[in-house]
């Protein structure tokens, strides 16, 4: 049984009906801001440092919606997730990709999203937390 890395999150910005989601470097689909914890941080503090480093914004309010198991490659090696899911409908900025991470950001209609190349932990969290069907 391969071991749960839970020190993650993950956050769906979510504005007018339409979700923001980032196009992967490493070629993995469209992708929710996320990442790991650092030292010292909570699953809070984590979300709103990914979301700004991400895409460029900045959170006003943000609220923890609970939690999703997916697999993911992780530095190219399989790994099961379980990151901390967090909807964020206040903020502010304009997004703009960290180039290193996203080439390109998005915002998609959730019928939209249904047949599209998503990263698996994306997937699962817009399947729980927003009743997409896949």
């Amino acid at each position: 049984m391969m071991k749960v890395f839970d020190r993650c999150c993950a956050i769906i910005i979510k504005n007018n009906n339409k979700v923001l989601l980032g196009w992967r470097v490493d070629g993995q689909g469209w992708s929710l801001a996320g990442g790991k914890l650092e030292e010292g941080e909570d699953y809070e503090i984590a979300a709103k440092r990914e979301l700004q480093e991400e895409f460029n914004l900045l959170v006003k309010k943000i609220k923890c919606l609970g939690t999703v198991q997916s697999e993911a490659y992780v530095k190219g090696i399989k790994r099961l997730v379980e990151p901390s899911v967090f909807l964020c409908e206040e903020f502010e900025g304009d997004p703009r990709p960290q180039l290193c991470e996203m080439e390109q950001l998005k915002w998609f209609a959730l019928n939209e999203l249904i047949d599209m190349e998503l990263f698996k932990p994306t997937k699962a969290v817009l399947r729980e937390y927003l009743n997409v069907s896949f």
